[in-house]
């Protein structure tokens, strides 16, 4: 799948069909008085900023290196999942304020039977998005689109939720009209649960934290497995929005001309690059296998 293309093409999609879910059930719940589904299109009016803000993300990390950033654009993709997820927290929050104070001021009888069906016609959408956006991030392995994707089925969870509220309230009547702030209630603390670990992950990442140990180890294993390669230390990963970027010392025997090497760690960086197309760049260093680093410092094996 081309980078560049399937990932603007999705996100583009979801910007359109967000856009007119949100006026649409906005519009519907204030013409229905429903408080759970205006707030179910102001999710997916947020749902709109967010590929606003991924489109960016995606523009910018395409961007090449410049003078001004020698390690290229990519982290302008973790800016906008930190602000994706922070915006995420500040609406989920406003969710949980706004229906707990609609406890407070009595129950209104929202039109239930209509703005059931207007949330259950909307379902089908925001499924298709999810399946198609995590299909793209899975192939692309782009954690911005993966978490536009998951944006994707929180809103269909929050719409079902929604639905579900309102068949109790037009089969109940008024002694169930407490369900449309109730569910509203339950899924704001979900969505505050559930975009807080976006803006985790992104405030990590901007903080330059090690990734999953996971990770780092599949990108170890093609070191020593090369030819050649006696020892290494100092390995470091950093992640750069959706790429990652690999550094570390590589030891060699001291009696290999310089040419012979620099042979060498190019073999091992062409293993690592084409093993793993998210690495985007790999900086080796060479130096000697001499006892001292070999038993102190590094990591080595029979290479």
């Amino acid at each position: 799948m081309e980078r560049g293309r399937e990932d603007f093409r999705i996100t583009w999609v979801g910007f359109v069909v967000n856009l007119t879910l949100a006026a649409t059930k906005t519009v519907a719940g204030y013409c229905l008085h429903s408080r759970a589904l205006i707030a179910d299109g102001m999710h997916s009016l947020l749902d709109v900023l967010s590929d606003v803000a991924v489109l960016f993300g995606l523009f910018m990390a395409q961007r090449p290196v410049d003078a001004s950033h020698p390690y290229g654009h990519h982290r302008f993709a973790t800016l906008s999942r930190f602000f994706l997820g922070g915006g995420l927290v500040f609406f989920a929050m406003g969710l949980v304020a706004t229906s707990a104070l609609g406890f407070g001021q009595g129950p209104r009888i929202p039109d239930a039977g209509m703005a059931a069906l207007i949330a259950l016609l909307s379902l089908p959408l925001k499924e298709w998005l999810f399946w198609r956006s995590r299909k793209v991030a899975r192939a692309l392995k782009s954690d911005l689109i993966m978490a536009n994707a998951w944006h994707h089925r929180l809103d269909s969870i929050s719409t079902l939720g929604v639905a579900i509220a309102l068949i109790g309230v037009w089969v109940g009547g008024e002694q169930w009209a407490f369900l449309d702030d109730g569910i509203t209630l339950f899924l704001g603390g979900y969505l505050v649960f559930e975009a807080g670990k976006i803006f985790y992950r992104a405030l990590i990442e901007l903080l330059d934290t090690a990734p999953r140990r996971e990770i780092i180890e599949d990108f170890r294993e093609h070191i020593l497995s090369t030819q050649g390669a006696l020892a290494y230390h100092d390995f470091r990963v950093r992640k750069l929005g959706d790429v990652y970027e690999v550094d570390f010392h590589l030891q060699v025997s001291p009696e290999l001309t310089v040419e012979a090497g620099h042979a060498i760690a190019t073999a091992v960086k062409k293993r690592l690059l084409e093993a793993h197309p998210e690495v985007w760049r790999v900086l080796i260093h060479i130096e000697p296998a001499n006892t001292k680093h070999l038993l102190e410092r590094g990591v080595f094996g029979s290479g």
